[in-house]
């Protein structure tokens, strides 16, 4: 991803386990009739098999070339397992605060890069406020994924990815699972500052998608809100989007608001739906959060925002080996 860096800071990468550049794979009849055309952004292929060694290649860079020897973030698992791995390399001591829930999988991931792991009970945000309160006033870095302006632009490679492999004519839409915000802002900027150079000639519809168990940005939008009321949420089997208050709240808004696009909330059963006929129709194995989003791009098809002939990116944020408890289920 460090071709881009000359709109990247740092520009070089002082810290760099390869990420980026990950397969774009096109399906051809994963929908039944299937009329538009559907691809799948592996981001699931990055090196701790998740979008985000994206962000945090950028943020453990900047922190290395700030001198930075401590970091700390909170995450329900797979911005806790790259900014482990990234501050492996990079020599730093780290610190993940996580939910008490967190799944197995992704905690042993944690621990193999040797963080200090610190588990938080109650809800998500719980380990925000925990991480927030050990971290002010010493010499520990916050290294947030949700709040880094550092880690969002690690996100904007995924547009500046995809306006290449498609020859600089972009999708018409990116459907993308939202909790925290990071990827769906990061995309949006990544293709306004190609429309700003004149790289390309438009940005694509961003759709947001949640679960239903917990969907305050798809509330806000269908009650035309400027900023999300709270919500109490749910099970889901999409723990990395379990976010009651994300931090990019009018952000992600204001993305999908300018590129007119439509915020969907999916239930339970289609989500795991989705997880099995991923892996079955297309041989990808998804995380279950990446799942949502299949979900979503039916619902959007259904409802009519997708037509005929036009180019749906969906991204397979994370691997089905994070969590399978899931694939699990459909085996029994």
């Amino acid at each position: 991803m460090w071709r881009y860096g000359k709109l990247l800071y740092p520009e070089t990468p002082g810290v760099s386990l390869g990420e980026g550049w990950t397969p774009l794979v096109r399906s051809h009849d994963y929908f039944q009739e299937q009329d538009f055309e559907l691809y799948f952004k592996l981001e699931s292929l990055n090196p701790t098999f998740s979008f985000k060694d994206r962000g945090a290649a950028v943020v453990v860079s900047a922190a290395k070339l700030w001198g930075v020897e401590r970091i700390a973030d909170d995450s329900s698992g797979n911005a806790g397992a790259a900014l482990a791995a990234y501050s492996a390399k990079a020599g730093l001591e780290c610190s993940i605060y996580v939910p008490a829930s967190a799944s197995g999988e992704k905690i042993v991931q944690i621990r193999s890069y040797g963080a200090r792991l610190k588990g938080v009970q109650g809800p998500r945000e719980n380990a925000k406020e925990r991480v927030k309160r050990d971290t002010e006033g010493n010499d520990v870095y916050y290294g947030s994924h949700n709040l880094s302006p550092y880690f969002q632009a690690g996100m904007k490679t995924v547009a500046f990815e995809l306006a290449e492999q498609f020859d600089w004519e972009v999708p018409d839409h990116v459907v993308v699972p939202v909790g925290g915000g990071a990827l769906i802002t990061g995309i949006y900027r990544g293709f306004q500052e190609l429309a700003e150079l004149g790289w390309i000639e438009r940005v694509p519809r961003l759709h947001p998608i949640q679960s239903r168990s917990c969907s305050p940005i798809v509330n806000a939008l269908q009650d035309d809100r400027s900023v999300p009321d709270k919500v109490t949420p749910g099970p889901t089997v999409a723990e990395g989007i379990h976010i009651a208050i994300p931090e990019r709240s009018r952000e992600i808004l204001k993305a999908v608001r300018i590129t007119s696009g439509t915020g969907v909330a999916v239930p339970e059963s289609e989500i795991v739906e989705h997880h099995s006929k991923l892996s079955r129709k297309e041989g990808i194995f998804p995380e279950p959060t990446s799942a949502v989003s299949l979900a979503g791009v039916a619902r959007l098809r259904d409802a009519g925002e997708i037509n005929r002939g036009e180019r749906v990116v969906v991204p397979i944020t994370g691997s089905g080996l994070k969590d399978i408890s899931v694939a699990k289920s459909h085996l029994q």
